[in-house]
This record gives structure tokens, sequence and C-alpha cells, in this order.
């Protein structure tokens, strides 16, 4: 990759990180907003969270990065703007970063209900 495409891919990362963080504090009041162990649910997603980093890392370059840019040349080379593929490829790192960092908070809290509902059943 040229230095152009390492510099949308890290530009991605931190808006995907940003997306994510927003989405999150959107998102996961609502999931555990209803529970009694509401602080070990959230301990839960954060850990779910961190998990998820470097599957997140891995994914968001090689899957959102490929698609990113392929859609960024089909869409803005169209509109004549000639920069369509670093553009592309770096909403399509932020978008798959940001989604896999929010399925890893869900899985952590998956895990959390899971979890707190066994422990009520035993």
């Amino acid at each position: 990759m040229t230095s152009t495409a390492w510099i949308a891919a890290i530009v991605g990362l931190g808006g995907g990180l940003l997306l994510a963080f927003a989405l999150a504090q959107a998102v996961v009041p609502r999931w555990v907003e209803k529970s009694e162990n509401m602080a070990f649910l959230v301990r839960l997603a954060f850990g779910g969270t961190v998990v998820a980093l470097l599957p997140a890392l891995l994914l968001s370059l090689v899957v959102g990065a490929t698609l990113g840019s392929a859609w960024g040349v089909r869409a803005f080379d169209q509109l004549g703007i000639p920069s369509g593929a670093t553009i592309g490829l770096a909403l399509g790192v932020a978008l798959v970063f940001a989604l896999v960092l929010i399925a890893g908070a869900a899985s952590g809290i998956l895990v959390g209900k899971a979890w707190i509902h066994y422990r009520g059943r035993a």
C-alpha cells in the first residue's frame, strides 16, 4: 500500500474508534438498564470490546479497506472526485472497525446476561 493508503487507514481507524464510542454511548445503556447487575454488564461490555480489538483491527484493514476502496472508486469517481479509492478506504476501515468493536461489546453483555440467568437458576 502507498503512504496515502496507510494514512487513510489510520484516519479510518481513528474515525472507527470515535464511531464505536458514540454508538456504545447510545446503545449500551439501553442494553443494560433493566439489569440489577448493571456494573457487571458494563465491565463485561468493556472486556468484550478489548477482546475484539485485534480482530477488529485485522478485519477493518483487510475487509474494510478492500471493500471501501472498491466502493469509493465506484461511487466517488463517477462524481468526478479523483481520490475516491482513498476516501472509500478510510470510510470502509472506520465502518468495519466500529461494527466489530460494538459486536465485541454486545458479546460481552450477552455472556454476562447468560451468566446472570444461569446463576439465578442454580
